[in-house]
């Protein structure tokens, strides 16, 4: 017997140890200090929503902690839907609004309260140089982002025209690109916001190539003021045309926010 002790010693040990082993393994609970409020928001909500550079699929959140109290903001992330079937006007009127279901989240409180601290605190960092929206852009600028989008300018990192896959507004020709969408009207579906990231981040299957040889701040601002004038023709020529005179009598940018549409 005494000769097996120091065996059955040894197994258990080991048996203790393998079990410990398997104890670690087990799924645990995500603790409030392992949860990176900035790469769940980058990979759950970003998406659909921006901070401060207006809305994406869904609205900016840029002050949704001021508006809504805390109470109803953990409820509508665990389950816009369930707030929605309660008859809660603000939640039924956001959903009518942008017409898209928001998927629940299994946040905890802590995480969802770490998750509203890091929105109220701006959110992500956003890019360096300043962020511009579409309607103050000049004739010029829209002009441009014709020809970069037709081709007729060269994109300085050398990717393809966006004619080659799509038409917009009246670039639409025999030689016109139709292996992808119509964008006359993606301004509208995207807005400001979610449309700059699009044209910057390149997420899309057929925009791979822009991810070697990405677009330019002013190429992207170019196109996008372009996309925002095919989607919005009969307002946003008055506008143009309001800005480029004022610059030119001034020799100062107005931005078109501005300007008064023309009678």
């Amino acid at each position: 017997m005494k000769s097996d002790s120091p065996r059955s010693s040894a197994l258990f040990s080991i048996l203790r140890i393998l079990t410990c082993g398997w104890i670690a393994l087990l799924p645990l609970p995500l603790c409030a200090a392992a949860f990176d409020a900035a790469m769940v928001f980058n990979a759950r909500c970003s998406g659909c929503h921006a901070v401060g550079t207006g809305d994406v699929v869904g609205p900016d959140l840029r002050g949704v902690t001021a508006r809504r109290d805390a109470r109803w903001l953990h409820a509508f992330i665990r389950s816009s839907q369930s707030v929605i079937r309660h008859g809660d006007r603000t939640a039924v009127a956001l959903f009518q609004k942008y017409q898209k279901r928001m998927p629940d989240h299994d946040f905890t409180d802590q995480e969802i309260d770490r998750l509203l601290a890091f929105i109220a605190a701006g959110g992500p960092q956003r890019p360096a140089g300043e962020y511009r929206h579409a309607r103050t852009a000049t004739g010029a600028e829209v002009a441009q982002g014709r020809r970069l989008f037709t081709g007729a300018a060269s994109l300085a990192h050398g990717g393809a025209a966006c004619s080659r896959c799509h038409v917009a507004g009246n670039t639409a020709s025999w030689w016109g690109g139709t292996l992808a969408s119509d964008l006359t009207h993606v301004y509208l579906k995207y807005r400001d916001g979610g449309l700059t990231r699009a044209l910057t981040e390149s997420r899309f299957p057929l925009m791979t190539e822009y991810r070697d040889r990405p677009l330019t701040s002013e190429e992207t601002f170019a196109i996008k003021a372009f996309l925002y004038q095919a989607a919005n023709p009969p307002r946003t020529a008055s506008r143009l045309a309001q800005n480029d005179a004022a610059r030119s009598s001034t020799g100062r940018f107005t931005p078109l926010a501005q300007l008064t549409l023309g009678q």
